[in-house]
């Protein structure tokens, strides 16, 4: 993606301070009207110069050295202009100044593929599986961007840019990794957000000073989260299957539903997970999977028979997984057939479960959101917010005898004012009485 530019050499003198009468030789270089000078470290007459040629006047050997100085000093700095035009690397008056000085980091940095390589190599053993393969689909959309878009494929770090954000999200939407499967709205925005990440991972290695894009900003649009009613919960408690697959869906839904657990956490529940307070109280305390983050959960009835129900089958063992082992797609047939027996109005997922413990059994029934927050095993408080969007039937909930508060405050004020205009008529009063 090559850039045309305004770019001219001068050269000038300026008067030096401890004798006016000499002056010291700058380049001036100019790039789209930016300039930025290099001292020469030369000392001149300053009658000598001849500002229209821009060199000494004179025949002498000194005045032929310096000329020819000047012309080096030309060469060498368009020298430097057209190797980092060659190499497509961010052309300034800046960057010319410091290739001409040996101080442009482009000309001895790194790469954007090399970046995306090392971010590869040194992240996947630190993620999980499901959530990396995100980021090599984002990777791999970067690599796509720049074969399209730049010669041989890459570009300097030093080339980031606003404008090359801009035109990588222009090229995710318009280039899908799959024809029939356009890639918009907040699936976009997540891959600018892992291209920003990673480029903010090389801020932090010290391969580049600052992140060009940080400002850069592809908004998701937030959805409201699908989650039961209490009255959609008790329906499926109380609907009865004879298929044992489903039944045991149906009863392992339940229990994240009673306990906000990710179906990864509901499989890898072992007795280890479980403590007793001295009170009677049954603690699950479990390292969310996916976060590794400590999520602290009282044991509700609901949940406690669920537990006792699969802790006592035939086949358990003890130390091993409570619930029996099965795949996620199974988890999902089942919950095909339970929405639609069940008459649920919305495509019924495991996460559901998760959605409907923090906004139906624990929000609604005046569970706060930090509390809430350690139950689900979130880092940031952020995240709980999205679980606590705040829908019709919870503004209809906080607002129920809203009316009859505020006339209750009415007849207080008027029953003040009443009192107020008494008194005063009783002081108007007793102020006409004759004086005794």
């Amino acid at each position: 993606m090559k850039t045309k530019h305004s770019f001219s050499i001068d050269f000038i003198i300026r008067r030096c301070k401890d004798n006016k009468k000499e002056a010291l030789l700058y380049a001036r270089i100019t790039v789209d009207e930016e300039r930025k000078e290099i001292s020469l470290k030369e000392r001149i007459n300053a009658t000598d110069w001849d500002p229209r040629q821009r060199i000494v006047k004179g025949r002498s050997e000194s005045a032929k050295s310096l000329n020819k100085h000047i012309e080096d000093v030309r060469f060498k700095i368009k020298e430097k202009y057209r190797l980092l035009c060659d190499r497509e690397t961010l052309v300034t008056a800046e960057t010319i100044k410091q290739a001409y000085l040996g101080t442009h980091a482009s000309l001895k940095g790194h790469k954007l593929v090399e970046l995306l390589d090392y971010y590869h190599k040194i992240w996947q053993p630190k993620l999980k599986p499901g959530g990396f393969k995100n980021v090599v689909t984002t990777i791999a959309y970067v690599k796509r961007f720049l074969a399209k878009e730049y010669t041989g494929g890459d570009i300097y770090l030093s080339q980031l840019s606003m404008e090359l954000a801009t035109n990588y999200e222009h090229f995710v939407r318009n280039n899908p990794m799959k024809a029939h499967d356009r890639c918009e709205g907040n699936g976009l925005a997540k891959h600018v957000q892992r291209f920003k990440r990673i480029v903010n991972w090389a801020v932090e290695i010290k391969w580049i000073q600052i992140n060009p894009f940080k400002e850069y900003s592809c908004p998701q649009k937030r959805h409201r989260r699908k989650k039961l009613s209490f009255q959609q919960l008790v329906a499926i408690e109380q609907q009865a299957f004879s298929d044992p697959s489903i039944c045991y869906v149906k009863d392992l839904f339940l229990h994240s539903c009673y306990t906000g657990f990710a179906f990864a956490d509901a499989m890898a529940l072992r007795e280890e997970h479980f403590e007793w307070d001295t009170d009677g109280t049954v603690w699950c305390k479990i390292y969310r999977l996916k976060s590794d983050e400590l999520a602290a959960v009282p044991i509700l009835k609901s949940a406690a028979t669920l537990l006792r129900k699969y802790k006592g089958r035939s086949d358990y063992k003890p130390g091993g997984s409570i619930f029996p082992r099965i795949t996620n797609q199974e988890v999902n047939r089942c919950l095909k057939v339970i929405q639609a027996v069940c008459g649920v109005d919305f495509s019924l997922t495991f996460h559901i479960a998760r959605h409907t413990f923090a906004k139906t059994v624990a929000l609604k029934n005046g569970i706060p959101l930090e509390t809430v927050q350690i139950m689900l095993g979130h880092a940031k408080i952020t995240t709980t917010q999205i679980y606590a969007d705040v829908d019709e039937e919870k503004v209809l909930d906080d607002t129920i005898g809203w009316q009859e508060r505020l006339d209750r405050k009415r007849e207080i004020v008027l029953a003040s004012q009443l009192m107020q205009r008494k008194r005063t008529r009783f002081t108007e009063q007793t102020d006409d009485w004759p004086d005794q």
